[in-house]
């Protein structure tokens, strides 16, 4: 009988035969379980009203995602990318937010202004 042991993350795992696939040609084990890890979005679908010089357009987003990542296509200039230089300023809903640090709150609807932003102004 066949069996092994197989070691993540710092704990051991036993395996039955039935729950690995022996290949015989190649004679190595092979697990046949699935991956667990997901790697889509994180939380429920946000819709983004996002205000920029060129007009008023609508994007997707989810909750807690970096609104780096939604509001790129709106000419955001991006200084220090950790919160401190405050090129990357807009509105969230009405308060000023920087969003190289910030995250989308879980909300079905937000409205982003980036027609506040100083660096974008003097830019016009």
């Amino acid at each position: 009988m066949l069996a092994a042991i197989v070691l993540a993350t710092g704990s051991a795992t036993f395996l039955s035969p039935a729950q690995l696939n022996v290949g015989h040609a190649r004679n190595r084990l092979q697990p046949a379980m699935t991956p667990t890890m997901f790697f889509g979005p994180r939380g429920d679908p946000v819709e983004v009203e996002l205000k920029t010089f060129d007009g008023i357009k609508t994007v997707q987003g989810t909750a807690g995602q970096s609104m780096m990542k939604v509001v790129g296509s709106s000419g955001l200039i991006y200084g220090c990318k950790t919160g401190e230089c405050g090129t990357c300023e807009a509105k969230l809903d009405g308060r000023v937010v920087r969003t190289c640090v910030a995250k989308l709150p879980k909300k079905p609807q937000v409205k982003i202004d980036v027609t506040s932003n100083a660096v974008l102004k003097s830019r016009r």
